[in-house]
Formats: C-alpha cells, structure tokens, sequence
C-alpha cells in the first residue's frame, strides 16, 4: 500500500538511504551469485535477445537521485539493461498521482507491461484478463532466494494471492509488526510532571489532561495539548492512526475497516462487532474530547497535520507505525535539545484480554504483468534481480551501487519491482541494540554500522550537552534511536508484545470478492462518520444501531463471504 502522507514518504526516502541492506554480505563468498544464473539451461535474470518492457514511473517528492543518475539512467536501469531487459517509459509522474494515471493507461489500453497492483484491485485485474498467468513462469524461473524471500511469512502472501490455483503477481512483502501501530509519547514531559508512563486507559487520561493544562514544556504558556489523532482517516495505518484505542478494548478495524477475526468458536467475524469494548471506547475517546485532551482540531487533521504537530511540540501523544516517532523526535529536538520521544505498550483497556494489537497480512503492494506482454517471464527474472541485489549484495560495492549510499542515494527505490526484507527490523534492533550495550560492532553490516555509529555520535552529543539535530549525524542517530537504540525504542515495544503474544492476526485467508470490495468503501465511510459524531457528542449507544446498519448495507454478506471463501481455501489445501 503506498503512503499518501508526505511526511511519511520523507521516512521512506530515510530508510531508503540508510536502512536499506537486507543481509550482512560480510559472510557471503567473493564469487558472484550471477556465476549461477544458468540453471537448467534457464537464465534466471535476464535474455539472450533483447526484448522491451513498457514501464511508468513514480517517484516520491524527495526521493533523490545519487550524482548524475536520472530516471532513465541509473544502477538498476543499466542492470536491466546488462541482461538485455529494455525498460520503455510510458509515462513519469509523482507518487500522488500514480494510481489515476495507472488508471487512465488501463482505460485507454496502452498500459505497462510492468505495474503494481493493490489488494483490492488485483482479483479485478485477473477477472478482466488484465494480468498475466504466471505459475509456470514462477515455477520454471524463480531463483533459489527469490523463493526464500516468498517464504519469509510461511508463503501466506503467495497463497493469497492464488486464484484457482493460477498466480497472478508477485508480492511485495511488509512485515505486518513493523506497520502495526503502537503509541509515541513526550517522556520529556511525563519526567517535568512527575508522571509515570501509562499502563491503564485511566492512566493515559492522566497523561492527556496534564500534557493540556500542566504546562509539561514550562514556557508558561497554554500551548500544548494530549492527543493527536487523525481524523480525516481514523483507521489510516499511519500516524494519528486511531486503531489502537479501539484494540485495547478488543475493537479491530483494520486500515480499510473491514479487518476480520476468528472468535472463541473458530467463526470469522468483523473486528467491530464488539460493540461492548467499542462503546468502552468512544466513551474514552469523548471523554478525552470534552476534555480537550483530545485536540478539537483532529476532525480536520491528516497524517501531515499530526507530523507537525508532534514535531513543533504542540502534542505529547499520538499513535502509528514504528517509524511515527522518528521524524517528530527530530523536530521537537530542534526546539527543545532535552525533548524525548519514546515509543510505549498499549495501555490496558480496563483489564480486557482481548485487548490486542491487530496485524495484518504481508502483503504490501502486488508487482503483475500485463496479459498483452510477450515475456510474461520477465516479472520473475526481475524479482530475482531485485531479491539478489537488495537481500544478498556480494559486497559492500554492490550493497551502495544498489541499495543507496549513506551521503547521496538513488537506491533501492528506483529498482522496477521494490522490496525490502521482511525481518529488517526486528533484526536491526537485535544487533544495534547489543552493539549499543557492549560498544562492540562485531558483527554489524553495513547499514548497522553506519546506524550504530549516527546512535553514539548523538548519545555522546547527549552527553555533553552539545545535541544539535541539524547536524547530519545526530539527526540520524535520533531517529535510529527513536527506532532502534533506546531502552523504549519502537523496535524494544514491538519486541515486547511479540514475546507476550499481544498481536491478534487477520483470519482472512484470502482476497475479498468484488462484491466485497464495492461495499467496502461505503461501509468505512459509515463507521467513520458513526465514530466521529459519537466522539463529538452523540449517544455512545448509537454504535448498537449502527451495527445493525452495518450488516443490512453489505456487512452481513461480507463476513459470509470471507467464511466461504476461507473454507474453501482450507478445503483445497
């Protein structure tokens, strides 16, 4: 899924510069992978012949290209090119305007051969004809860590996304714990107020109310407030993201509200048919409202807005991602040297067990090709290229030429088919997070190294009191920290709930039909306007009536169909 918010893709292009490696290539042999690419007579990653692939292109606003590179002449279009694959560019545009222009391509029938696909569009491009078969593609051509990589969620994303047993598109993997939101907050703030980190719903009030009319920053001015959330998309899987107030009462939406979950009898239902826990809830959320702890402003308030107002020390709460705290510890040190964003657990939401975070599939976007292509192939030889020159680099040369270089970057972003390894994170903070305790960097890849060392640089600016976040190196170890360092880094929250199995997974095996899909927009639109207006002063009882709306306008024949089609599935396995 692409992030619309530009704050958002400015992370993106950070972790494009620094994040980027998947594997420690310190172990991997001299030789190249490439001395393997005939199998069988097969060339894995590229043609004997030249052939021609039409493409578009997309670029996020701050996305850069590293010294004279440009879009039609960089790293990975010459290595296409080294394996006689020609990319042809149909068109260039801005991220934001991708998906219309993949669109108006679609109607005027002159498309890529190469595009990305969204979950909900997918099944309608197979029913149409658009995207090409390729299970024998797949099963002729995938190299050996192409498949690895397919397999790093047990291969749940390659089963989604069969359909009567035909493969359509390859996915590009998220890490659903890394896009699961969690909670940000000023611990800056809570030291001034004496005040502990929040372990209860009624201890966050606590927080709210004081970070609104305690003063937590002591300029003695009436300018700061609790919690920031994002209105305009309560469930926007970004920051502000509302979710996990609704998870901690046992209330799961999703970031298209329509998560689904399997209850105590093994029946997949909506995440929002506990209307009990969702009354609990927007009983919280108005109280904080009234309140003014909940800033009033959050019905116009996008991800943007709440990147801002995080950043400019204004709120002391918000939720999203792991990387929501990043950018916003950097900007709030830039007016307070002494500001500390950490990342905390999920207050409990009145002793319910079933307060659990929600996690989804892995499935981020969905590289097809089109059914008109001659090569249809070409998709697997250029994931392959994409898994060996982001996951398995054979040195530290190819790791910059392809994933991007720490002072200037062009790479992983500009590769035709993106990915990025599904454990990245976790792994991260494992041997960052050691390195930082020991100050021992045995063992560290490139990325690692480059990321411990930005950490030390800010932990000793700390130290002797000399922080100043418009220096590259302690702007960066800010947010590595943010994520990865401190004690209450995201990656450490993230960590805990995996060990305390505080997760709660989509039951949705499967793609919804689209049936599904033509009711789902109407029936978030629904539920938003349902919460907003319970939140600003409507009966919390209206949710009960809202609930039967739901079901009548499609939400019934949606849970059906989901338990069908997962039967189904179960069956066929």
């Amino acid at each position: 899924m692409k992030r619309k918010v530009i704050y958002g893709m400015m992370i993106a292009a950070l972790l494009s510069s620094i994040l980027p490696g998947c594997g420690d290539f310190q172990d991997v042999k001299a030789e190249s992978k490439e001395e393997a690419t005939l199998t069988g007579g097969k060339d894995l990653y590229g043609y004997e012949e030249p052939i021609t692939l039409k493409v578009g292109l997309s670029y996020a606003l701050d996305f850069v290209w590293a010294g004279e590179e440009n879009s039609e002449n960089n790293s990975w279009m010459d290595l296409y090119r080294e394996h006689n694959i020609y990319p042809e560019i149909l068109y260039n545009v801005d991220i934001s305007q991708a998906d219309s222009k993949l669109s108006t391509a679609m109607i005027s029938g002159n498309y890529p051969d190469i595009f990305q696909a969204s979950t909900s569009d997918y099944l309608n491009y197979v029913g149409e004809g658009v995207v090409a078969d390729i299970t024998e593609a797949y099963e002729k051509y995938a190299s050996d860590e192409l498949k690895e990589y397919m397999m790093s969620d047990e291969g749940e994303a390659l089963r989604i996304l069969t359909v009567d047993g035909k493969l359509y598109g390859l996915p590009r993997l998220g890490n659903p714990y890394e896009e699961c939101s969690i909670m940000f907050i000023r611990q800056d703030w809570l030291d001034n107020l004496n005040l502990k980190v929040p372990e209860t719903m009624d201890e966050l009030k606590e927080a709210a109310h004081a970070f609104t009319y305690g003063d937590p920053d002591g300029n003695g001015v009436d300018d700061t407030y609790g919690i920031a959330m994002n209105g305009i998309d309560l469930f926007s899987n970004t920051i502000g993201d509302s979710n996990p107030i609704f998870n901690a009462y046992g209330v799961y939406f999703g970031s298209d509200g329509m998560a689904l979950i399997e209850n105590e009898d093994g029946e997949i239902i909506w995440g929002g048919a506990n209307g009990e826990g969702m009354k609990s809830a927007l009983t919280l959320l108005q109280e904080l409202y009234q309140d003014g702890s909940l800033t009033k402003d959050f019905l116009t308030m996008d991800g943007d807005a709440i990147f801002e107002e995080a950043g400019s020390g204004r709120c002391g709460i918000w939720f999203g991602p792991s990387w929501a705290g990043m950018i916003p510890a950097v900007n709030a040190a830039m007016l307070d040297k002494n500001a500390h964003v950490v990342a905390i657990p999920l207050p409990d939401g009145g002793g319910s067990e079933d307060g659990k975070a929600y996690l989804s599939h892995s499935i981020n976007e969905i590289h097809c090709i089109s059914s008109k292509c001659e090569n249809p192939e070409a998709l697997v030889k250029m994931m392959n290229l994409s898994v060996q020159k982001i996951c398995n680099p054979k040195d530290e040369e190819e790791y910059r030429k392809y994933n991007g270089d720490n002072a200037q970057y062009t790479g992983w972003k500009a590769s035709l088919l993106q990915l990025q390894p599904y454990d990245k994170g976790s792994e991260n903070w494992k041997a960052e997070s050691r390195a930082l305790k020991t100050g021992e960097s045995d063992g560290l890849n490139l990325s690692q190294r480059a990321e411990v060392g930005y950490m030390r640089e800010y932990l000793k600016a700390m130290e002797e009191g000399r922080v100043d976040p418009e220096d590259k190196g302690q702007y960066m170890g800010i947010t590595m920290y943010t994520l990865y360092g401190d004690p209450q880094s995201a990656w450490a929250v993230i960590t805990e709930m995996m060990e305390k199995d505080d997760f709660i997974k989509s039951a949705n095996s499967t793609l919804p039909s689209s049936e599904v899909t033509e009711v789902a927009g109407t029936l978030k639109n629904l539920t938003t306007e349902t919460i907003i207006k319970i939140i600003t002063g409507d009966p919390v009882e209206d949710y009960d009536s809202f609930l039967d709306t739901w079901y009548a306008l499609g939400g019934q024949k949606a849970v059906r169909d989901a338990n069908d089609r997962t039967k189904e599935a179960s069956v066929k396995e």
